[in-house]
């Protein structure tokens, strides 16, 4: 039922089990196979703890990042959002809204996250093709996070 794809030198296999689709990573240090119902989301591997991507690939960030979700709340253009954090670090965070939004790339926001009050740029976007959520890339301009608060 299954087929193989190659995507950056890294299979996976695509099954379909009561409507929901269950992909099989191969790390690409250790060279075991883990599961995933998202190719592109970076997770450690169950055996050996590298960062990677069925998509990607391996994490080449040198940053360390917290996997927290914590509320935040922005606003581009005059319109105002709710979403949560997925992880964040000193330079960056990554945020999860529930339905599809149009976050243009460049786009400047004004954001916050607790205390802490940010100025940040769309360095990425991505709707989620199966699922009302749309995920986005920022890069911290001006402000802090709190990690304190955290």
């Amino acid at each position: 039922m299954g087929y193989r794809i190659r995507l950056e030198a890294y299979f996976f296999r695509e099954t379909a089990v009561e409507g929901t689709v269950i992909l099989r990573l191969t790390c690409p240090e250790c060279k075991k196979d883990s599961f995933s119902s998202d190719a592109a989301l970076f997770k450690p591997c169950p055996y050996c703890g590298i960062i990677f991507s069925g998509k990607f690939g391996t994490e080449k960030r040198q940053i360390h990042r917290v996997q927290k979700a914590l509320p935040c709340c922005f606003s581009i253009d005059g319109k105002d959002y709710t979403a949560s954090t997925v992880n964040f670090s000193e330079n960056g965070l990554s945020i999860k809204i529930d339905g599809k939004h149009s976050l243009p790339v460049g786009e400047i926001m004004s954001l916050t996250v607790g205390s802490s009050a940010l100025k940040a740029k769309v360095m990425w976007a991505f709707d989620h093709p199966s699922t009302s959520v749309t995920m986005s890339g920022l890069e911290i301009l001006e402000g802090r996070l709190n990690f304190s608060e955290k």
